[in-house]
């Protein structure tokens, strides 16, 4: 009797599970996926100024002032992106929200940085696209750009983001940055882990290219 007892109330709790997983709870319960908006690295500084005064209308923007925790590095792309995150979480995260004329870019990885937070409540209200890129994170310091350039350059062809290519300008090296590392993502096969650049990389679902200027995505198909 024991051991029918114990057999049945196993068989009910790997039924239960089963039921759970089907229906969703369990994926529910495993998913935790955040979201975060940001300036897209091609925005020009006029754009990312008037992001930053639309933004810190409606939102608290302290953090971004001198003496805040989020004020270095002291950028338009940084304070820019900050801002627009917390307008984005503060209207519910939805992708009109981190739109900003075309000019804003939804992360699925965090920005934050040593003590500056990124404030994330959770997931798109809406399903997010499936074609990903990278870039860099807005608060990146010019010495890890330079590295990611660098690096990303030796396997990739960034020939468009030098004098007269399609991508040279804006001539900041977070634009050129993301550009490179964005080819080594696609081209390793949108693996997460080649978006880390020492955790200096996002992977973001919306199209950074902008004018002339295309970040490609390559489109991988699993054959079973």
């Amino acid at each position: 009797m024991l051991k029918l007892s114990l057999s049945l109330r196993t068989t009910m709790c790997l039924l239960f599970l089963f039921v759970s997983f089907n229906s969703g709870g369990m994926l529910k319960m495993a998913s935790a996926q955040r979201t975060w908006c940001i300036a897209n690295p091609l925005t020009n500084i006029s754009a990312l100024l008037g992001n930053l005064d639309f933004a810190c209308s409606h939102v608290d923007c302290q953090l971004i002032q001198q003496g805040g925790s989020c004020f270095y590095p002291n950028t338009p792309i940084h304070h820019a992106s900050f801002a627009m995150n917390l307008y984005f979480q503060v209207m519910g995260r939805h992708s009109s929200h981190c739109d900003f004329r075309g000019s804003g870019l939804i992360s699925l990885t965090d920005p934050s940085y040593e003590s500056c937070s990124f404030h994330s409540e959770g997931d798109l209200a809406e399903a997010p696209p499936s074609a990903t890129w990278c870039v860099a994170k807005p608060g990146s310091g010019e010495y890890i750009l330079q590295q990611n350039i660098n690096y990303a350059c030796n396997y990739v062809d960034c020939s468009p983001t030098h004098d007269g290519g399609s991508c040279f300008n804006p001539t900041t090296l977070i634009n050129h940055a993301s550009f490179a590392m964005n080819l080594y993502y696609q081209t390793s096969a949108k693996n997460t882990a080649s978006c880390d650049f020492r955790n200096s990389g996002l992977v973001v679902v919306n199209d950074p290219s902008a004018g002339d200027c295309t970040y490609e995505s390559i489109r991988y198909v699993r054959y079973l």
